[in-house]
């Protein structure tokens, strides 16, 4: 595979046993464009857990912002059709009870409690007990084991979604070849036009001032100057030797930094697209200029999100 992206999910879940219930555990991974790998992760083990998750990560990325989350939760449910355990609820309105009691005590009033507000207090993560067990600090075995196949997960989207990259950038690498021989062919009979052009508003200063013009072979040796200065055969071959670079990045077997390396490309390649834009004085040369530069802007649009 050429190319990888920064963008990918992988997700893994798994019906584990501890200390005699059957608890669901499930690790979810989401990545993003970032100039370097940033890991931002959530998961309920301790700090040894939290360093072998960061180490199995940064064995297989390279760059990009990783989101990881790990979640633990009862298989299951045990109220019923409806979700909710009797036992978790009712101390919960025996404790609004005794508030809605003191509060009338001290000359208080407690307004009377939504029945929805309850249910989602009940069922959230931070109401669906009254004794929360201590955080475990020993992630189970099969942590690295989901944790593997979320990353296989992962890494294969963002690998197909580099085969799209490569895809598109190449188009647009054609396309930029194209702009840069359409730049090429605007140069034909620059140097009659600099000639007529010059010759003209020579005449009219001369008609103007009353004094005879210059003889052809001074016209002509200004001419030569201008085109000299309007020469941009350098800036096309830079340009094509650029794009050669970004080939040969496009077909090399996937690595970090291609990202990079390509962003460095395409600023290079809208330097010389400018100097180009700035020597040329022809109308279908600057109208050339002008496409060439939103194909280079398309073109960092996308290596930006290449690993």
């Amino acid at each position: 595979m050429p190319l990888r992206s920064m963008t990918g999910f992988g997700a893994a879940t798994r019906v584990i046993t501890i200390d005699g219930l059957p608890q669901v555990l499930g690790v979810e991974l989401r990545s993003v464009n970032q100039r370097f790998l940033e890991i931002k992760s959530r998961q309920p083990f301790g700090l040894a857990s939290e360093q072998e998750l960061r180490r199995m990560i940064e064995a297989r990325l390279g760059r990009g912002r990783v989101d990881v989350l790990v979640h633990l939760q009862p298989h299951g449910s045990g109220g019923g059709e409806s979700g909710l355990d009797p036992g978790r609820v009712l101390p919960l309105l025996v404790q609004l009870r005794e508030l809605t009691a003191l509060a009338r005590s001290n000359g208080l009033e407690v307004a009377p409690q939504n029945p929805l507000d309850l249910l989602r207090f009940v069922t959230s993560p931070r109401g669906a007990t009254t004794n929360p067990q201590e955080p475990l600090h020993e992630a189970p075995p099969e942590l690295a084991e989901l944790m593997e196949e979320a990353l296989a997960g992962l890494c294969g989207m963002r690998e197909r979604e580099g085969a799209t990259l490569v895809q598109v950038l190449g188009g647009l690498a054609d396309v930029l070849a194209q702009q840069a021989e359409a730049l090429r062919h605007s140069l034909g009979g620059e140097a009659e036009r600099l000639q007529d052009r010059l010759a003209e508003k020579i005449a009219a200063l001369c008609a103007r001032a009353g004094v005879s013009p210059p003889s052809p072979e001074r016209v002509a040796q200004e001419v030569a100057v201008l085109v000299q200065r309007g020469d941009i055969e350098e800036e096309l071959a830079r340009l094509a030797s650029h794009l050669g670079q970004v080939w040969g990045v496009l077909t090399a077997p996937a690595q970090v930094g291609q990202g990079k390396t390509l962003d460095f490309l395409s600023q290079e390649l809208f330097r010389e697209i400018t100097t180009i834009g700035s020597k040329i004085t022809s109308h279908a040369g600057s109208a050339a200029v002008i496409a060439a530069k939103a194909t280079i802007e398309r073109m960092r649009e996308q290596v930006q999100n290449v690993e």
